[in-house]
């Protein structure tokens, strides 16, 4: 059981405070463009002003790495890892599908985080050793077997472009934002993710809240993720699964 667990009251009060500065920030909305082409709002900037300002206070020592305000190095009380609006396509033309990511480490460990989807009023919390559970309902362990074609399973096109579609024999679908498919995944709602090009921001509580269900959560080509590597600056180059347990499913370049 994670030591830190005893935070994820006050982790879930400061989410529902950043979901409310969000929801404020889009009746005023403001779009821009980022060098790389993706949107960034008003409401991405200021909502991870609040959580940095929030959650270090909650952690004494602790810094942030957040995706729209920078990279910092773990301090002594450990690291935060902020997307404070994912999904900010959906969210800026008025989809539900986008939400709050926020996950602390210490060390090489996640330890605990939170997932808040406010459109859907829908609040993830989850612990190392200590599962999850949405809305204070425990979730149960996702069901491992091997995922059946007709079964929906969350991946962009460009994983499709990266391996093929003849290496994808399932249902596609693509919600567009991390927080929504690992959701998604949480509650069976989607059988599986595959994720690609994000950074520890975007999936650190998605992958621990796998993990305390039960699932695989690894890179495609079966070897295992490892979180020292994504604490540095950047995204991963391939494929990374959020699968039941037992598919035994591989995706090679």
């Amino acid at each position: 059981m994670s030591p830190y667990a005893n935070h994820l009251p006050a982790l879930e009060e400061i989410c529902n405070r950043a979901a409310e500065v969000a929801l404020k920030a889009r009746e005023e909305l403001r779009r821009e463009l980022k060098p790389d082409g993706s949107i960034v709002t008003n409401a991405d900037r200021a909502v991870e002003e609040f959580l940095r300002r929030e959650l270090t206070a909650l952690i004494p020592g602790s810094t942030v790495w957040g995706e729209e305000l920078g990279y910092e190095e773990e301090g002594s009380g450990g690291l935060w890892v902020v997307d404070p609006v994912d999904g900010t396509s959906n969210f800026a033309f008025g989809s539900p599908l986008w939400g709050i990511s926020v996950g602390f480490l210490k060390g090489d460990v996640i330890e605990f985080g939170a997932i808040h989807l406010p459109d859907l009023r829908e609040v993830y919390l989850t612990s190392r050793g200590g599962g999850a559970s949405c809305n204070g309902v425990k979730l149960k362990p996702i069901p491992p077997a091997p995922i059946r074609p007709e079964e929906p399973v969350s991946y962009n096109d460009g994983v499709v472009r990266k391996y093929g579609i003849a290496k994808l024999p399932f249902k596609q679908r693509c919600s567009g934002a991390v927080v929504i498919d690992a959701a998604f995944v949480a509650q069976q709602r989607f059988r599986a993710f595959i994720g690609m090009h994000e950074s520890l921001y975007d999936f650190g509580p998605a992958m621990l809240m796998g993990w305390e269900l039960g699932a695989d959560v690894r890179y495609g080509d079966g070897t295992p993720i490892d979180i020292a590597d994504l604490k540095r600056p950047g995204k991963t180059k391939k494929a990374w699964l959020l699968f039941p347990a037992d598919t035994g499913f591989l995706l090679k370049e």
